[in-house]
Formats: C-alpha cells, structure tokens, sequence
C-alpha cells in the first residue's frame, strides 16, 4: 500500500514546480525592459508593437528550448546538497536512510548540467524518499517536532500542518516564493488536494501523508532548473 501511495504523489509532485516557475519568470518579467529589443538571461528578445518575446533558448548542439531561464540543472553533489538545505539540515547524507538510499543511487544521478543531455532525474525520488523517511523515525520524530505534525493524529487532524511542511520544505527551494510569490495560494492548493486524496485512503496514516507532501516538495526544488 505504501508503495502504491508513493506513486501517487511522485505524479503529485510534478504540479509545484510548474507553479513556482511561474513565480520566478514572473520576477524576472515584472524587471525586464519595455523598449524594442533588450536581453533575457543573456538571451536576445525582440519586441513588435509594444510587446516584446524572448528568444528560444539555444542549449546543447545547438537545440532550442522554449522559454526564458537558466538551463543549469543540478548534478549530483548539488542534488544532495539541495535536499540537505530544503530538509533545513534535519537530515543528513552519511548517516540514517539517506546514507543508505545515496549509496544506492549515487552513480545515476545526474552528471551534466546541460538540461538537453541530462539523465538521472528519476533516481532523485528515491533519494528524496529515503531522506524524508528520517524524519518520520525515533520516539518524537522530527516530522512533529519541526513540522507540527503529530504521527498519531489523524491526516484530517493534521492537514492545516501538512501543507504548512509542504509549503515551507519549498520555500527552501524558491527563496520564499512558495509561500509569498504571486502564485503562493496556487501552490498550498496542490499541497491541499494532495492531503486531501490520501485522506481519502483509509489506511493512510499521517506519517504516510507526510512522506508524500516531503517527497512532493523535496523532489519539485530539488529538479528546479537555473538556480
């Protein structure tokens, strides 16, 4: 059952990334020029009637990636480092299951930063996983007393504080966007609907609702591109 659940929120996980996306370009638009032609991360963007368009993207031998941003993606150091941070430092890669977990998948992470030659992405879920799952151990495990959450409750007794960790893993990530960004109502919705369809499992307990909203959020910035 509990794999089964993981599934479900790795698909889950790939809505937040889109909505703190948003929030980035948003920035990074709300700055940009008004005139004719000017640079959008060191790309060229031309303007017709008072709007302007970014060019494509050039990454790789050559290809063309629609949209505006860095195509840096993290490698495997980063990948660890990026989930050490967005766990506020709660766990950490030599010891406990993500030491385990790590050892594991260390050598399929991702080994290019260029997004178009990039692969190892997937293995990232499994790291994040692993990571999470050290904060639901112990006789008060951290996942109650960093995040509120308390494993014996209910998920509905404890869902205001399970999008509360979601939103604040992912703030780690997004330099606060995710709880203050133009989207940030966007992004505890997903949070939301996701607590709210394991509530809908009988035999979900709270400590797997958390590990999906901590898998979801850690997995969404970790893959982030360009920071």
């Amino acid at each position: 059952m509990r794999n089964k659940n993981l599934k479900s929120l790795v698909a889950a996980s790939l809505l937040v990334p889109a909505l703190v996306g948003c929030n980035v370009n948003s920035m990074k638009q709300a700055g940009s020029s008004s005139s004719a032609s000017s640079s959008v991360d060191g790309q060229a963007t031309s303007s017709g009637g008072g709007s302007s368009s970014p060019a494509p993207i050039v990454a790789g031998a050559g290809a063309t990636v629609p949209g505006t941003g860095a195509l840096t993606v993290p490698t495997a150091d980063a990948v660890v480092a990026r989930i050490t941070n967005g766990l506020g430092g709660a766990v950490a890669p030599m010891a406990g299951n993500y030491a385990k977990g790590l050892a594991q998948v260390r050598s399929n992470l991702p080994k290019a930063t260029d997004a178009t030659k990039v692969s190892g992405f997937d293995q990232v879920q499994l790291l994040a996983y692993a990571a999470c799952s050290d904060l639901t151990t112990g006789t008060t495990p951290l996942m109650q007393s960093s995040y509120g959450i308390n494993p014996k409750g209910t998920i509905a007794s404890n869902q205001a504080a399970l999008v509360s960790a979601g939103v604040k893993i992912l703030d780690r990530y997004a330099a606060g966007l995710a709880s203050t960004g133009p989207t940030s109502a966007q992004v505890s919705t997903a949070f939301t609907n996701l607590v709210t369809t394991l509530e809908g499992t009988a035999t979900n307990t709270s400590t797997i609702a958390f590990m999906s909203v901590c898998i979801a959020a850690t997995t969404s910035g970790t893959l982030m591109l360009g920071f």
